[in-house]
Protein backbone atom coordinates (compact mmCIF):
# COMPACT_ATOMS: atom_id res chain seq x y z
CA UNK A 1 0.00 0.00 0.00
CA UNK A 2 1.09 3.82 -0.56
CA UNK A 3 1.04 5.07 2.76
CA UNK A 4 2.68 8.21 3.15
CA UNK A 5 4.30 8.00 0.02
CA UNK A 6 4.09 11.93 -1.17
CA UNK A 7 5.12 12.08 -5.26
CA UNK A 8 3.85 15.20 -7.72
CA UNK A 9 2.17 13.32 -10.62
CA UNK A 10 2.74 16.20 -12.92
CA UNK A 11 0.24 14.95 -15.62
CA UNK A 12 2.16 12.63 -16.94
CA UNK A 13 3.02 8.67 -16.74
CA UNK A 14 5.74 7.22 -14.20
CA UNK A 15 8.40 6.33 -16.96
CA UNK A 16 7.77 9.82 -18.04
CA UNK A 17 8.26 12.04 -14.92
CA UNK A 18 11.24 9.89 -14.07
CA UNK A 19 12.83 10.31 -17.99
CA UNK A 20 12.05 14.55 -16.85
CA UNK A 21 13.69 14.73 -14.01
CA UNK A 22 17.21 13.05 -14.96
CA UNK A 23 17.13 15.64 -17.16
CA UNK A 24 16.43 18.56 -15.49
CA UNK A 25 18.98 17.52 -12.14
CA UNK A 26 21.63 16.63 -15.15
CA UNK A 27 21.01 20.23 -16.23
CA UNK A 28 20.79 21.91 -12.94
CA UNK A 29 24.04 20.39 -11.47
CA UNK A 30 25.84 21.48 -15.10
CA UNK A 31 24.66 24.90 -15.36
CA UNK A 32 24.00 25.90 -11.68
CA UNK A 33 20.51 26.72 -12.38
CA UNK A 34 17.32 26.71 -14.90
CA UNK A 35 13.95 27.81 -15.75
CA UNK A 36 10.62 25.53 -15.27
CA UNK A 37 7.50 25.89 -13.43
CA UNK A 38 6.72 25.87 -9.99
CA UNK A 39 5.38 23.02 -9.48
CA UNK A 40 8.14 20.83 -11.44
CA UNK A 41 10.94 22.96 -9.54
CA UNK A 42 9.66 21.85 -5.87
CA UNK A 43 10.14 18.28 -7.24
CA UNK A 44 13.47 18.88 -8.94
CA UNK A 45 14.73 20.01 -5.23
CA UNK A 46 14.11 16.91 -3.96
CA UNK A 47 16.20 14.88 -6.29
CA UNK A 48 18.96 17.53 -6.58
CA UNK A 49 19.56 17.71 -2.50
CA UNK A 50 19.65 13.98 -2.33
CA UNK A 51 22.58 14.10 -5.59
CA UNK A 52 24.38 16.47 -3.44
CA UNK A 53 24.28 14.38 -0.74
CA UNK A 54 25.83 11.42 -2.41
CA UNK A 55 28.07 13.85 -3.60
CA UNK A 56 29.35 15.26 -0.15
CA UNK A 57 29.68 10.93 0.58
CA UNK A 58 32.33 10.79 -1.48
CA UNK A 59 33.25 7.19 -2.31
CA UNK A 60 32.41 4.54 -5.04
CA UNK A 61 29.15 3.43 -4.49
CA UNK A 62 27.87 6.70 -3.96
CA UNK A 63 29.27 7.97 -7.49
CA UNK A 64 27.60 4.82 -8.66
CA UNK A 65 24.31 5.33 -6.91
CA UNK A 66 24.45 9.39 -8.69
CA UNK A 67 25.68 7.95 -12.09
CA UNK A 68 22.51 5.90 -11.92
CA UNK A 69 20.17 9.19 -11.52
CA UNK A 70 22.39 11.78 -13.95
CA UNK A 71 23.02 11.21 -17.42
CA UNK A 72 26.42 12.57 -18.09
CA UNK A 73 29.79 11.12 -16.26
CA UNK A 74 31.16 14.92 -16.68
CA UNK A 75 28.54 16.35 -14.58
CA UNK A 76 28.77 13.33 -11.86
CA UNK A 77 32.50 14.20 -11.65
CA UNK A 78 31.98 18.39 -10.92
CA UNK A 79 28.90 17.04 -8.18
CA UNK A 80 32.10 15.30 -6.62
CA UNK A 81 34.77 18.11 -7.10
CA UNK A 82 33.17 21.21 -7.27
CA UNK A 83 29.55 21.18 -5.57
CA UNK A 84 30.08 18.60 -2.94
CA UNK A 85 33.05 20.70 -1.66
CA UNK A 86 31.17 23.91 -1.87
CA UNK A 87 27.85 22.63 0.29
CA UNK A 88 30.79 20.45 2.79
CA UNK A 89 29.78 23.16 5.98
CA UNK A 90 25.88 22.79 4.94
CA UNK A 91 23.77 19.92 6.13
CA UNK A 92 20.33 21.20 3.75
CA UNK A 93 19.01 23.75 1.61
CA UNK A 94 21.24 23.27 -1.21
CA UNK A 95 18.58 24.80 -4.18
CA UNK A 96 16.77 28.07 -4.18
CA UNK A 97 13.79 28.57 -5.49
CA UNK A 98 12.98 32.42 -6.99
CA UNK A 99 9.73 33.09 -8.53
CA UNK A 100 9.16 34.92 -11.79
CA UNK A 101 5.70 35.39 -12.57
CA UNK A 102 3.03 33.89 -14.47
CA UNK A 103 4.04 32.52 -18.01
CA UNK A 104 2.42 34.41 -21.22
CA UNK A 105 -0.21 31.93 -22.54
CA UNK A 106 -1.58 29.80 -19.80
CA UNK A 107 -0.82 32.12 -16.75
CA UNK A 108 1.34 28.88 -15.48
CA UNK A 109 3.83 30.38 -12.22
CA UNK A 110 7.48 30.45 -13.28
CA UNK A 111 10.67 29.76 -11.49
CA UNK A 112 14.05 30.04 -11.28
CA UNK A 113 15.65 26.74 -9.56
CA UNK A 114 19.19 27.31 -9.09
CA UNK A 115 22.41 25.79 -6.47
CA UNK A 116 22.31 28.13 -3.31
CA UNK A 117 26.45 28.85 -3.29
CA UNK A 118 25.69 32.84 -3.09
CA UNK A 119 23.92 34.47 -0.24
CA UNK A 120 21.21 36.49 -0.87
CA UNK A 121 21.44 38.74 1.83
CA UNK A 122 20.79 41.94 1.65
CA UNK A 123 23.64 44.51 3.07
CA UNK A 124 22.68 45.91 6.60
CA UNK A 125 20.93 48.96 7.40
CA UNK A 126 24.00 50.47 8.95
CA UNK A 127 26.26 50.62 5.65
CA UNK A 128 23.62 52.14 3.82
CA UNK A 129 23.58 54.97 6.13
CA UNK A 130 26.84 55.60 6.01
CA UNK A 131 26.43 55.56 2.23
CA UNK A 132 23.84 57.76 1.99
CA UNK A 133 25.44 60.21 4.81
CA UNK A 134 28.19 60.71 1.92
CA UNK A 135 28.44 64.84 2.40
CA UNK A 136 27.92 67.11 -1.05
CA UNK A 137 31.23 68.01 -1.14
CA UNK A 138 32.61 64.69 -1.54
CA UNK A 139 29.59 63.99 -4.25
CA UNK A 140 30.26 67.31 -6.13
CA UNK A 141 34.16 68.08 -6.90
CA UNK A 142 35.04 71.64 -6.01
CA UNK A 143 35.30 74.11 -8.86
CA UNK A 144 38.66 74.47 -10.06
CA UNK A 145 40.68 77.47 -12.04
CA UNK A 146 41.95 76.59 -15.39
CA UNK A 147 44.78 77.29 -16.24
CA UNK A 148 45.77 78.74 -19.71
CA UNK A 149 49.40 76.63 -20.16
CA UNK A 150 48.98 73.00 -21.19
CA UNK A 151 50.16 70.51 -18.76
CA UNK A 152 52.68 68.37 -19.36
CA UNK A 153 52.04 65.26 -17.59
CA UNK A 154 55.37 63.88 -15.41
CA UNK A 155 57.11 60.84 -16.82
CA UNK A 156 59.03 58.21 -14.58
CA UNK A 157 62.52 57.38 -16.48
CA UNK A 158 61.96 53.99 -13.96
CA UNK A 159 58.62 53.13 -15.34
CA UNK A 160 59.08 53.11 -18.90
CA UNK A 161 59.37 49.24 -20.05
CA UNK A 162 62.46 48.31 -21.61
CA UNK A 163 60.35 47.19 -24.75
CA UNK A 164 59.47 50.64 -25.44
CA UNK A 165 63.34 51.96 -24.48
CA UNK A 166 64.53 49.48 -27.45
CA UNK A 167 61.84 50.42 -29.48
CA UNK A 168 62.78 53.97 -29.46
CA UNK A 169 66.79 53.21 -29.65
CA UNK A 170 65.98 51.33 -33.11
CA UNK A 171 63.45 54.26 -34.50
CA UNK A 172 66.68 56.80 -33.62
CA UNK A 173 68.99 54.25 -35.45
CA UNK A 174 67.12 54.05 -38.27
CA UNK A 175 66.38 58.01 -38.42
CA UNK A 176 70.02 58.79 -38.28
CA UNK A 177 70.35 55.71 -41.22
CA UNK A 178 68.49 57.42 -43.51
CA UNK A 179 69.58 61.25 -42.50
CA UNK A 180 73.74 59.55 -43.24
CA UNK A 181 71.89 58.20 -46.88
CA UNK A 182 70.11 60.91 -47.49
CA UNK A 183 73.40 63.57 -47.04
CA UNK A 184 75.23 60.80 -49.49
CA UNK A 185 72.79 60.82 -51.76
CA UNK A 186 72.84 64.45 -52.03
CA UNK A 187 76.86 64.53 -52.11
CA UNK A 188 77.03 62.44 -55.01
CA UNK A 189 74.10 64.68 -57.06
CA UNK A 190 76.66 67.75 -55.72
CA UNK A 191 79.81 65.46 -57.37
CA UNK A 192 78.04 65.31 -60.91
CA UNK A 193 76.59 68.46 -60.77
CA UNK A 194 80.55 69.42 -60.56
CA UNK A 195 81.71 67.18 -63.37
CA UNK A 196 78.95 68.66 -65.76
CA UNK A 197 80.42 71.62 -65.30
CA UNK A 198 83.65 71.53 -65.85
CA UNK A 199 82.83 69.43 -69.18
CA UNK A 200 79.90 72.42 -70.37
CA UNK A 201 83.17 74.71 -69.59
CA UNK A 202 85.89 72.93 -71.08
CA UNK A 203 83.73 72.38 -74.34
CA UNK A 204 83.05 76.33 -74.43
CA UNK A 205 86.73 76.56 -74.34
CA UNK A 206 87.58 74.93 -77.20
CA UNK A 207 84.82 76.38 -79.34
CA UNK A 208 86.56 79.80 -78.28
CA UNK A 209 89.74 78.80 -79.28
CA UNK A 210 89.01 77.37 -82.86
CA UNK A 211 87.66 81.41 -84.12
CA UNK A 212 90.79 82.71 -82.77
CA UNK A 213 92.53 80.70 -85.03
CA UNK A 214 90.84 81.44 -88.49
CA UNK A 215 90.46 84.96 -87.78
CA UNK A 216 94.49 85.12 -87.32
CA UNK A 217 94.76 83.14 -90.57
CA UNK A 218 91.90 85.51 -92.41
CA UNK A 219 94.38 88.68 -90.85
CA UNK A 220 97.32 86.83 -92.56
CA UNK A 221 95.83 86.83 -95.80
CA UNK A 222 94.91 90.62 -95.55
CA UNK A 223 98.54 91.69 -94.95
CA UNK A 224 99.54 89.51 -97.73
CA UNK A 225 96.85 91.02 -99.90
CA UNK A 226 98.45 94.43 -98.90
CA UNK A 227 101.59 94.12 -99.80
CA UNK A 228 101.03 92.94 -103.13
CA UNK A 229 99.38 95.71 -104.34
CA UNK A 230 101.89 98.36 -102.55
CA UNK A 231 104.52 97.74 -105.21
CA UNK A 232 101.80 97.77 -108.05
CA UNK A 233 101.22 101.68 -106.67
CA UNK A 234 104.90 102.54 -106.18
CA UNK A 235 105.41 101.16 -109.64
CA UNK A 236 102.42 103.39 -111.22
CA UNK A 237 103.82 106.62 -109.25
CA UNK A 238 107.55 105.72 -111.04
Amino acid sequence: MRHRVRTRRLGVTTPHRKAMMRNMVTSLLEHGRIVTTITRAKELRRLADRMITLGKQGNLHARRQALSVIRDKRVVARLFDEWAGKFSDRNGGYTRIVRMGPRRGDATMMAVIELAVDSLKPTSRRSKQVETSASPESVIPAATTASTEPETPDVDASAVEPDSVEDASAESADVEAASEQAQAENQADEADAEESADETSSEEEEGTDEPDAETAESDAGDASTDNSTEPADNKAKV
